[in-house]
């Protein structure tokens, strides 16, 4: 309780602080950059884990991503009109978008990438894709090609972290979503530095033939990387559903490219490199935003990323550790 009236007391004392215009318009552009952030997040570092233990490159997770808001629309438009609170649906929501695009991501695993795994890149990567393509155009014909829609939640509230002349604002469904966001994040670096799957999972990134010499069940722990990669993609699709109030079958597109450049400029195979290289994103979108406008917002931030792996082919946060040839 003493901690929570530190933090209270803490928010008052901020909320109460008069800022200048550029300081309280940065400030306004670092929350807009950590909003975007935590939509990213999540989703690169699914793509991170599915490429560190199979060195493939995945390119369903972006509608994966899909497939769970669509679940989360659902679940939170029926809680809503059976008059649950806000609070509740959201939350009811975010427990169905994770579940449906876990068990997405075990059928995946077992019936069609398990098989190709130990084969060559290319027909992993065009089973990837096919896999997307598959679930665009099944979630494109259940909704009749339409956008789907949501109340917006939490009435709109608004939450003024400085007031005064130059207020900046967050809304209180970004704050919902963004928490959601990071503590998914925090959970996840829990079960990867403590539990027995972490261990087995950071032991098969390594080295799968000496993971296998030393009793671990690879396959299964490739099917249980899918299957949380899957479940934290599917954060990622319910903080857009959340905050943007909708989804549609085509938002998985653009969400799984970013979560790769992401993933790819952070440095390939590296959780904490696809971490970093979502951060960098968000922040080039918001500079450039704020900059340029957004017309060309994702024509200039893509040229940027490509200027970076040029410099740095190893990407921002480059794992340096050798691994077992494939040769």
């Amino acid at each position: 309780m003493n901690g929570v009236w530190r933090w209270s007391l803490l928010a008052c004392a901020i909320s109460n602080i008069e800022m200048d215009h550029q300081a309280a318009y940065f400030l306004q552009q670092f929350l807009n950059a950590a909003q975007l952030a935590s939509f990213y997040m999540p989703l690169a570092a699914a793509f991170a884990l599915i490429q560190a233990i199979t060195r493939r490159v995945f390119l369903s997770f972006g509608d994966f991503a899909m497939f769970g808001s669509f679940a989360a629309v659902y679940i939170c438009f029926g809680r809503l009109l059976q008059g649950d609170s806000d609070f509740v649906a959201a939350f009811l929501a975010l427990a169905a978008a994770m579940l449906c695009a876990a068990a997405l991501g075990k059928v995946a695993a077992q019936q069609v990438f398990a098989p190709l795994i130990k084969g060559r890149a290319l027909p992993f990567i065009i089973a990837s894709l096919g896999f997307s393509i598959a679930i665009q155009e099944l979630m494109r014909i259940s909704s009749e090609s339409r956008d789907i829609w949501i109340p917006p939640l939490f009435s709109g509230q608004k939450l003024y972290l400085v007031e005064g002349n130059y207020p900046v604002i967050l809304t209180l469904n970004s704050f919902v979503a963004m928490a959601i966001s990071f503590s998914s994040l925090m959970a996840l670096g829990f079960i990867l530095r403590r539990t027995q799957f972490g261990r087995n999972w950071q032991a098969v990134s390594q080295n799968e033939k000496l993971a296998m010499l030393c009793g671990i069940r690879t396959a299964h722990v490739v099917e249980l990387t899918f299957i949380f990669g899957s479940a934290l993609a599917a954060v990622a699709g319910w903080t857009t559903a959340i905050t943007y109030g909708g989804t549609s079958s085509y938002v998985g597109l653009m969400l799984g490219f970013k979560a790769m450049f992401a993933a790819v400029v952070g440095g390939f195979g590296s959780l904490r490199g696809a971490l970093l290289g979502a951060i960098s994103l968000a922040a080039l979108e918001v500079l450039w935003s704020a900059s340029f406008g957004t017309a060309y917002r994702d024509a200039g931030v893509f040229s940027i990323i490509i200027v970076i792996l040029l410099l740095k082919p190893e990407g921002l946060g480059g794992d340096t550790t050798q691994r077992e040839s494939e040769t």
